[in-house]
């Protein structure tokens, strides 16, 4: 089957939050309210849990509008597939401390969360959406790629991050690890 990927752009806003708001999370409920804000923010993890889906959602269209929160969607036909969240590393400010050593004085790119509809798993949507942004970082002129994939058999949902295969297959390199998760990187 063949799939359409666009970068995320200011129009597609809604187009976004419709797809995340429509999901089916029941697998981790605390996810539906999320609208792949996470990452962008840098609060307590209570006042996360505090933060309401509306909230989020609103704050996501915000951030597309400006430019701030990009990534890409998958497309079958008009039916958004597919979702995943790749950035320039400094916009992930939940992650700056983790991510400012790895990225040093260069310019870095980071894929942080695929969400593909579950009528489309294990059909090679993160697979795509993941080369799209690879080749969207090397258009801009990054330096690198990194990933943050958690290794796990017990809790499949941990995967949203992608898998570690997943990287090794487009060339990136684990340069660091911490229990399950991986810390890989892809030179540009």
């Amino acid at each position: 089957m063949s799939y359409l990927v666009k970068p995320l752009t200011p129009e597609m806003a809604e187009t976004f939050t419709d797809y995340m708001g429509a999901l089916d999370f029941s697998h981790a409920s605390h996810w539906s309210a999320c609208y792949c804000r996470f990452y962008h923010t840098n609060c307590s993890y209570e006042e996360w849990q505090r933060r309401t889906g509306d909230a989020n959602c609103a704050e996501a269209i915000s951030h597309i509008r400006a430019g701030k929160m990009k990534g890409y969607l998958a497309y079958d036909g008009d039916k958004c597939i597919g979702w995943c969240n790749a950035n320039d590393a400094r916009e992930y400010i939940r992650l700056a401390n983790e991510i400012k050593p790895v990225m040093q004085d260069r310019t870095v790119g980071c894929v942080i969360c695929f969400v593909v509809d579950p009528q489309y798993r294990r059909q090679g949507v993160a697979k795509l959406l993941l080369k799209h942004a690879i080749a969207g970082f090397r258009d801009l002129g990054y330096d690198a790629v990194l990933a943050l994939p958690v290794e796990t058999k017990d809790n499949p949902e941990k995967l949203y991050r992608g898998t570690i295969n997943m990287y090794r297959e487009q060339g990136f390199e684990e340069i660091e690890r911490h229990g399950d998760l991986s810390v890989m990187r892809l030179s540009l």
